[in-house]
């Protein structure tokens, strides 16, 4: 059970990749974390309306990420093998790719945008006072996007070599910056949920230029030469789109799915803001998860990418018993930070405060499980295995969370509590499936010497 504290090499490995990354996603959830408390104070409905927008961009960054995370697969495991110019093409791929999505997606989102905020406010009694915050929230947020994909691009790459502490220092770069002007912007200038989306904005293009000179100024082999030297291999590219459209299909389905799911949970009147407090202290996952899937994409891709497919196994085991200790760990503070993080959002109403608590408690009690669906998810990514991963991701979810909750949401009285109870419980099976698909050492392979 403790294997994993006694490998020093293991350990050592694992905190210079994970915690950087870790560090990265604490910053970036401080800075989604600051926006909603200065926006709640705002009002009510700002908190609601921001909420209901972000959601749109969630759909955003999980599309960018289906995008570049195929060619970030072969990344990891040519990296492991030493083959630098194959990385370069991955990168030079994950480029164009974004490039060519930016100029298709960003029209549209930013048109259709605002049918999805209005799909969660919908159903509350102040559902037009929320609408117009949230559109206002939405149509300058969309400007982030493109410094945020761009970026992004550099930060996943450095991720994906190891180099994670540079990430890290662009990202401390942004919560000092969007600190500072959601304090002028919010608080000395009263612009409102305005004001937090432009202090977003200008956030992002800071992190985006830092990470892009820190690349460039160490001369890392993936960007080194950019323009001069700008080769895209037709063959690889292949590979590439095969693995990677199925995880651009899963992260969109999972997208689409996560709101339809949370629009099930809007059906019940008055708790919008609570739920917007439950995400934003939930995100505090994405801090496990980021820094865990570095480590497992870094570690296992190293192994793979050299055919130790046993050390991969062993390494794997050990993967798996940390992540379960820090989910227990987080589990606990969350619990006992329950009844207190809802008091930070001032112009809530109490009885949402209420509500907040309990949700969070209950999501800390199911945490472990999240955590290890998650895991093994990673997991058989790192290996290509990317319809196994379809299927563990998204198919679960179309296949059994949406089903159930929005018959729960359409036939039930239940209150939000049992509700989210329900729902949050069944990633006590998805764990399971994801266990036994890991456990047949299936997604042992080097995709650098594939076919």
């Amino acid at each position: 059970m403790f294997s994993c504290f006694k490998d020093k090499d293991f350990l050592s490995k694992f905190v210079n990749v994970a915690f950087p990354v870790m560090i990265s996603a604490f910053v970036t959830f401080l800075v989604s974390f600051i926006d909603n408390i200065m926006v709640g104070t705002v009002s009510n409905n700002a908190v609601s309306g921001v909420y209901a927008a972000n959601e749109v961009t969630f759909i955003y960054n999980l599309m960018v990420f289906g995008i570049i995370e195929g060619a970030g697969i072969f990344i990891q495991q040519f990296h492991g093998k030493g083959d630098l110019l194959s990385e370069k093409k991955c990168f030079n791929f994950k480029i164009i790719s974004v490039i060519i999505f930016m100029i298709i997606f960003l029209p549209i989102f930013y048109l259709l945008g605002r049918n999805i905020v209005w799909f969660f406010c919908k159903s509350d009694l102040n559902a037009q006072s929320i609408y117009e915050e949230g559109k206002n929230y939405l149509n300058l947020i969309i400007i982030s996007y493109i410094p945020f994909s761009i970026g992004y691009i550099y930060s996943t790459t450095l991720r994906e070599i190891g180099e994670t502490k540079y990430a890290m220092y662009a990202s401390f770069s942004a919560i000092i910056i969007n600190s500072l002007f959601n304090a002028i912007f919010i608080i000395v200038l009263k612009w409102g949920v305005v004001g937090a989306a432009l202090a977003t904005i200008i956030a992002r293009t800071i992190e985006m230029l830092v990470v892009i000179l820190i690349c460039h100024k160490k001369k890392f082999g993936f960007c080194n030469r950019l323009f001069s030297q700008f080769i895209l291999d037709k063959e690889l590219s292949i590979k590439i789109i095969k693995r990677g459209s199925l995880l651009f299909i899963n992260e969109i389905g999972f997208a689409f799915g996560t709101i339809a799911q949370s629009l099930a949970f809007s059906q019940k009147d008055g708790v919008l803001s609570a739920i917007s407090i439950l995400t934003t202290v939930t995100n505090v996952m994405t801090i496990l998860i980021q820094g865990l899937s570095a480590a497992i994409g870094v570690i296992l891709g190293q192994d793979l990418g050299q055919s130790d497919f046993k050390k991969a196994w062993k390494d794997n085991i050990k993967l798996n018993l940390l992540a379960f200790y820090m989910c227990i760990f987080t589990g606990i503070i969350l619990a006992v930070l329950s009844p207190f993080i809802p008091n930070l959002f001032t112009k809530v109403d109490d009885s949402q405060k209420i509500i907040a608590t309990k949700l969070i408690l209950c999501y800390s009690c199911l945490l472990v499980f999240n955590c290890w669906s998650i895991t093994c998810y990673y997991t058989l990514k790192a290996g290509g295995k990317t319809l196994q991963t379809l299927l563990l991701d998204t198919g679960s979810l179309f296949i059994i969370y949406l089903p159930v909750a929005w018959i729960i949401a359409l036939y039930t009285n239940l209150n939000i509590i049992w509700f989210y109870i329900i729902v949050r419980g069944l990633d006590i099976l998805r764990a399971f499936v994801g266990f036994i698909l890991v456990n047949k050492k299936k997604w042992l392979n080097n995709l650098t010497i594939e076919n």
